[in-house]
């Protein structure tokens, strides 16, 4: 079956959440083209449009290659999506309060309300993680004490298997196999299906301590989890969830910054020269012929060389841009997303959770992410709600912070009821409404960036466009790494 048919039925049949997560387990990784060789640029301007990641990649590889550099970035804050809150910071939503997070002060008290996560494979960013001394953490993905739709994600994984493993069995020499099979190597299928489903001498699935227990050995053998009816595992929201982590890019080993995600902007804009970076100076124009970027407040600023790493659609609203492009731009599907933080006790780890994720697929708040950080301390951020889903994401950026968080405490207390009055200093982002990103991520129909990328990437007078949005991995850093890249590798000399 072709991937957008399995797609299509999966969602018809569980919705767009479990079709989003196989998604997620089909798609391939993307590989990051080679970081390109600039040409000695001494005595060049270089003009940066955005303070994102791509944006202060492009900013630092100009800068080593000799040009004088400002990047021009319209928030108050370097990072773009890469957003890290932490105690005291403000958090300001397009028509809507203020929300001032309420952490405890603590180094390790830190929501990333952007990127969480960094595959092993992601060596463009892992790389400039390494040059810049950045120190990294594992992040805990995948832990089997986290519950999928209420049950056990490690029992989830081992019914699974068993009863495939059963069903392969009594199927094996029924002539179903395209090739020919020998005895002898019926045989060694037959073992190698037992194994793989731990099945009995009968080849039936009853059951295995590999979906954990019911009641934990210690002075007594034990007693392991009964396996979950058939029914129950034929739930695509269930299956399709705990197959998650089997995606590439989410997959083990995944990565953290220590303290924050922000940590990796930081250290790109340490490494640029002192007041190469503009803050709070949104860009209204852009003549591309001249190099040159109309400024808010009235002025202009000038470039030999001009990369935009806005979000496109910033960039389709900018005059100055052929028509074309803008309509390019304009007509890019935007994917919203809303995340929510909570500190409350570390009550979860005396049940095992250290770390991972609860799927929650039938609520709205979706997944529950459990801190990989700062294990057997009192206290703790929980992510409380990770939102991809377009209705749900809407629906849930429509409310006021406040009703945000009755929503999700009332909906995790099927999880944890253990939060009920423990729970303090919840904060919420709603991506589409943040005003100078207004979405998550691209939401590419198949093969519509591959029509789209010869038109956006070429240059446009002295302009250049590089951003997440460009590449085959957009809402990841690696993407915004692999386009800066790109864009880079089109400078003239």
């Amino acid at each position: 079956m072709k991937r957008r048919a399995l797609l299509r039925q999966v969602a018809a049949v569980a919705g767009t959440g479990a079709a989003l997560a196989v998604l997620g387990a089909l798609a391939p990784a993307a590989a990051t083209p080679p970081r390109p060789t600039l040409p000695p640029l001494a005595g060049k301007r270089a003009l940066v449009l955005g303070a994102g990641v791509a944006g202060l990649v492009c900013a630092l590889e100009l800068h080593r290659a000799g040009a004088e550099v400002l990047v021009l970035e319209a928030a108050p804050r370097i990072g773009g999506r890469s957003l890290t809150l932490r105690a005291g910071d403000t958090l300001h939503e397009a028509d809507g309060p203020e929300q001032r997070v309420g952490f405890t002060q603590d180094p390790a008290f830190y929501f990333n309300a952007g990127p969480a996560r960094i595959p092993h494979h992601h060596q463009g960013i892992l790389g400039y993680c390494r040059e810049l001394a950045v120190p990294l953490e594992v992040l805990v993905n995948e832990n089997r004490a986290a519950r999928v739709q209420g049950h056990p994600l490690g029992q989830v994984k081992a019914d699974l298997r068993g009863v495939v493993a059963e069903l392969a069995l009594k199927a094996l020499g029924t002539g179903l196999l395209d090739a020919p099979v020998t005895p002898a190597e019926t045989e060694r299928l037959r073992a190698m299906l037992r194994h793989f489903g731990a099945l009995d001498r009968q080849g039936r699935y009853r059951g295995t301590s590999r979906a954990g227990w019911a009641e934990a050995p210690g002075m007594t053998e034990g007693r392991r989890r009964a396996p979950l009816p058939l029914a129950t595992l034929a739930d695509p929201a269930l299956w399709a969830s705990a197959d998650f982590a089997e995606g590439v890019n989410y997959a083990a080993t995944m990565l953290a910054p220590v303290g924050g995600m922000d940590r990796i902007v930081a250290a790109l804009a340490a490494a640029l020269p002192p007041f190469a970076i503009r803050l709070g100076v949104p860009v209204t124009g852009l003549d591309p012929a001249q190099g040159l970027a109309r400024l808010a407040d009235g002025r202009t600023e000038r470039g030999d060389i001009v990369i935009s790493a806005l979000p496109a659609r910033h960039l389709a609203e900018l005059p100055g841009l052929s028509a074309e492009r803008r309509a390019t731009l304009a007509a890019i599907p935007q994917a919203p997303s809303a995340k929510l933080a909570l500190e409350a006790p570390r009550f979860w780890e005396a049940q095992g959770l250290y770390g991972g994720i609860a799927w929650l697929p039938e609520s709205t708040v979706t997944q529950a992410w459990y801190p990989s950080h700062g294990f057997h301390a009192p206290r703790g951020i929980l992510l409380g709600a990770y939102i991809w889903e377009e209705e749900k994401a809407l629906r849930f950026a429509a409310l006021a912070p406040a009703e945000r968080a009755a929503l999700a405490l009332s909906e995790l207390s099927a999880l944890h009821p253990e939060l009920a009055g423990q729970a303090s200093a919840p904060v919420s982002v709603a991506w589409n409404r943040m005003p100078w990103a207004r979405s998550a991520w691209a939401e590419w129909a198949p093969g519509t960036r591959e029509a789209a990328l010869p038109a956006l990437t070429a240059p446009e007078g002295r302009l250049l466009l590089a951003g997440d949005w460009l590449s085959a991995l957009p809402g990841w850093q690696e993407g915004a790494v692999a386009s800066a890249w790109g864009a880079l590798a089109r400078v003239p000399g």
